[in-house]
């Protein structure tokens, strides 16, 4: 008797330390301040932040300004954020440098922070994650010189300018064309904002500027977006080959209409997931890598129904 009491003494003292621990992990807060939460990119990485969060059975949130060139905004909400008390802070910044001073006063308060997608000119943020922009640059451009077998006139249509991002994705597209396709002609980039309208008149603009132009690379989702956009309704579909960047069902769909001919897609879902993760870890005081690689897919038709693929464009099925 006086054994089976004292075991259920343990397994009841058991219990409540667990729920003690959980309703403490409860309490942690790591929220998500995005770069926006328009395009599908961003959903799906707040899909992957939320489960992340779900598992670690902490708080999150996830916000980003209106569109993608509201850094005040973004600012903004980085305060307004601070004001909730957070533990940590999981940022991808639409401004390397415009960010400092927010990265500085969360350090300051000792929020942990780890950046993702974009990040910041600063020693701060504990880790990177994302895709290697300048490695997937690269990708998109080594698939531009096999569709033109080397040579053509070649238009960039970027997003932001000063978001890191967008700076290594058009770094490494041109610097992979320079180092191994000398015939081509890169046309210096133009910036959407991100915007699919912009884009696709910027897009719409260089065509009937070169007549010879011979393809257009995108570098993320809007500017992918409008891109494709217009050269289908210009009915350039034959003659001027697409390249974008992301995914969406409106991507897919330009890929499997041979619009585009292919898109450099990163594991939206993942880079949220292990983002929050790492966020957690760095909270706790653990040791994480600074840069946290999430390598894109190049998308074509070719593969587009193939299993490895799919997850990573419709990570939910």
């Amino acid at each position: 008797m006086k054994l089976r009491a004292l075991t259920a003494s343990l397994f009841i003292a058991g219990l409540l330390v667990s729920s003690g621990s959980a309703m403490a992990n409860k309490e942690i807060y790591l929220p998500v301040v995005s770069k926006g939460f328009m395009h599908e990119f961003w959903q799906t990485v707040k899909m992957g932040s939320d489960a992340a969060a779900e598992e670690l059975k902490v708080k999150t949130s996830f916000v980003g300004p209106s569109d993608e060139t509201q850094i005040d905004q973004q600012i903004q909400l980085i305060e307004n954020t601070l004001a909730k008390k957070p533990n940590g802070l999981l940022l991808a910044a639409l401004d390397g440098n415009a960010l400092i001073p927010s990265v500085n006063r969360m350090h300051a308060k000792n929020v942990s922070i780890v950046t993702f997608d974009s990040g910041v000119n600063s020693d701060i943020p504990s880790a990177f994650v994302a895709t290697n922009n300048n490695k997937a640059g690269a990708m998109a451009a080594a698939e531009v010189g096999r569709l033109l077998n080397g040579k053509g006139k070649v238009g960039i249509v970027a997003h932001v300018a000063g978001t890191t991002s967008a700076i290594d994705r058009v770094d490494g597209f041109v610097e992979h064309m320079k180092a191994n396709y000398p015939n081509i002609v890169l046309l210096d980039p133009l910036y959407s904002d991100g915007d699919p309208q912009k884009a696709m008149n910027q897009t719409m603009d260089i065509t009937r500027a070169n007549p010879d132009l011979a393809a257009v690379y995108g570098t993320n989702e809007g500017s992918s977006m409008g891109v494709a956009t217009a050269i289908q309704s210009m009915g350039k579909k034959d003659k001027i080959k697409v390249v974008g960047f992301d995914s969406s069902e409106a991507i897919v769909n330009f890929v499997e209409t041979g619009v585009m001919q292919a898109a450099v897609v990163q594991d939206a879902y993942s880079i949220g997931y292990i983002g929050l993760k790492t966020l957690h870890k760095v909270m706790k005081g653990e040791t994480v890598e600074k840069l946290v690689d999430v390598p894109a897919v190049l998308v074509t038709g070719d593969n587009i129904r193939d299993a490895r693929i799919q997850k990573v464009i419709n990570p939910l099925g």
